[in-house]
């Protein structure tokens, strides 16, 4: 069996597709075919599509990744990076041909849609190689592994964007999105070429990549492009991470005015945005969290109200899940005592609701990351209920014996935090700040671990389900799926807990999305009117 970096190349490889040939990279495992450019890019617009073009002179050098998108500097290893990033990488196993008819997974990285790459890290962090030396011979995969627009170039709604092209594109923002669904329209017409099967596809990701694989079923066009996901540490279903319009419109005013791109005409905004260096951008958009956008038409709902209301894609497989320690109000500060508890939980929830969450016994001893739970339940009951969907399972994921240590123990000494799954989940030493890459060390237990994990992932997007050992989610029997490297994955009934945050989050949701639907009707309103208005402006 075999760990850490499979990526030693032994010879170039050749593929005839439907576009041209593409020449790529074998290593002892896989063929990687790197760097394909799946669409091209404007600043603030929606992404073109390059699934049906054919590749210039006939063929296409993917040997190399592709440029990371723009994003801030962080501690973490990004290589090259430019605007037209819009790029994906093919991982498939050795012998495969376009009738292999193999699963795909889709991997959809974290980062808070402000940084990471699909290319990240030394070894690379997101490595499918390594998937498929793990994957039993008679379930093979392919993996892909995608770029998005990051920052405030995936993060921008004006009335002047959503003004635009009011006839073909009446809204703005969501750019990320526009992005995700772009890459999944390329697969879904290419994947065959390359031995994939596109009507047996899984979307899996981390953090807000997890929320991603969520919120994708409730976008306009996302139907039949997926099968299956697994969403790794989420907060989908958490009103905090996601904006209407008029929060929207405010953050993304403030960027212009710090752009020195206000008073002058709508277009000649939007000129001086776009003629703007994209390092001045990134300074104006600074660390503020990017958050998709509610806008009645590209998002009509807010995720979990479009599954309350049947408006989600039906008949999809999940795995939703958390590790043991997020990042949470107490574990982030170990030195955080009662009193600057409450601080933080007043600033985060407001006075209204600080006595209610003070009082209540979950908040008093700041226990791990309950409400997490509580939003996965939310999420499964509604679809339980709405489709009567029965392919859904729930896990809690340990990982103490860490394998790469974190350069700091802020956020819990040897415990299982947010992001630690990830090179397990790859079957790689690299890691997310792989500044302390020397640390890293495979012992056999951590390879038994990370090899028991890959398996469930791979069953899942062969057949839509774990392996048998895991059982299903439902609203009368609420079990989670234990995974622990100290002893068997097992099985565990969980309780309910947090019906405060549940209050919390309906008052919230019902103020900010709760129009969703009119909003919705507004829009396509607003259209009907608009060309109404050219039909008549054009009579004789």
């Amino acid at each position: 069996m075999a760990y850490q970096n499979l990526r030693v190349f032994k010879s170039d490889v050749s593929l005839q597709t439907r576009k041209g040939v593409v020449y790529g990279r074998q290593t002892r495992y896989s063929n990687e075919y790197l760097g394909i450019q799946y669409a091209k890019v404007e600043r603030w617009k929606p992404p073109v599509d390059l699934a049906s073009e054919v590749f210039p002179r006939g063929s296409l050098q993917a040997t190399s990744f592709g440029p990371c998108c723009p994003q801030i500097d962080f501690a973490g290893i990004i290589p090259q990076q430019d605007e037209q990033c819009l790029y994906l990488n093919i991982y498939t196993p050795l012998k495969t041909t376009n009738q292999s008819s193999l699963p795909v997974l889709i991997w959809i990285h974290g980062g808070g849609l402000q940084i990471g790459c699909s290319s990240q890290s030394i070894p690379v962090l997101y490595n499918g190689t390594n998937i498929i030396a793990n994957s039993p011979s008679q379930q093979s995969v392919i993996v892909v592994t995608i770029n998005y627009r990051l920052s405030v170039l995936g993060d921008m709604y004006l009335t002047e964007l959503a003004q635009e092209n009011p006839t073909t594109w009446p809204t703005a923002g969501n750019y990320y999105y526009l992005d995700m669904l772009s890459a999944l329209r390329w697969i879904n017409m290419n994947i065959r070429d390359y031995g994939g099967n596109p009507n047996n596809v899984l979307l899996f990701g981390e953090s807000l990549g997890a929320n991603a694989v969520i919120d994708i079923g409730a976008l306009r066009g996302s139907s039949d492009l997926y099968q299956h996901i697994i969403s790794q540490s989420s907060a989908a279903g958490f009103h905090q991470y996601y904006s209407n319009i008029s929060d929207a419109l405010k953050e993304s005013s403030k960027i212009v005015q710090q752009m020195n791109c206000t008073n002058i005409k709508n277009r000649d905004t939007l000129t001086c945005l776009r003629n703007s260096s994209i390092s001045d951008l990134i300074a104006a958009y600074s660390i503020r969290q990017a958050k998709p956008i509610i806008d009645g038409y590209f998002f009509p709902f807010y995720p979990p109200l479009a599954i309350a209301r049947g408006k989600y894609n039906q008949n999809i497989n999940m795995i939703i899940g958390r590790n043991e320690y997020e990042t949470t109000t107490c574990s982030s500060d170990p030195d955080m005592n009662s009193t600057s508890a409450i601080a933080v939980i007043t600033q985060s929830v407001g006075q209204k609701w600080t006595d209610a969450f003070v009082n209540s016994s979950r908040m008093n001893t700041c226990s791990s990351n309950r409400n997490a739970s509580n939003r996965t339940r939310r999420i499964y009951n509604n679809l339980y209920r709405t489709y009567e969907q029965r392919n859904l399972f729930w896990y809690q994921l340990d990982c103490n014996p860490g394998i790469c240590p974190p350069k700091t123990t802020e956020e819990g000494k040897g415990l299982c935090i947010h992001t630690a799954e990830l090179p397990y989940v790859f079957g790689t030493m690299s890691e997310m700040y792989s500044t302390n890459l020397h640390n890293c060390t495979w012992d056999n237990e951590s390879k038994v671990y990370s090899n028991r994990i890959i398996l469930h992932w791979i069953n899942m997007a062969t057949v839509g389900e774990p392996l048998k050992t895991w059982p299903n989610y439902s609203p009368e029997l609420p079990k989670y799926f234990r995974i622990t490297p100290y002893h068997d994955f097992s099985a565990a009934l969980s309780t309910r807990d947090c019906f405060l945050i549940d209050q919390f989050e309906q008052e919230n949701i019902l103020l900010m999305f709760g129009n969703s639907e009119n909003l919705s009707a507004q829009n396509y309103a607003n259209r009907n009117m608009f060309m109404l208005f050219i039909i008549l402006l054009f009579l004789p």
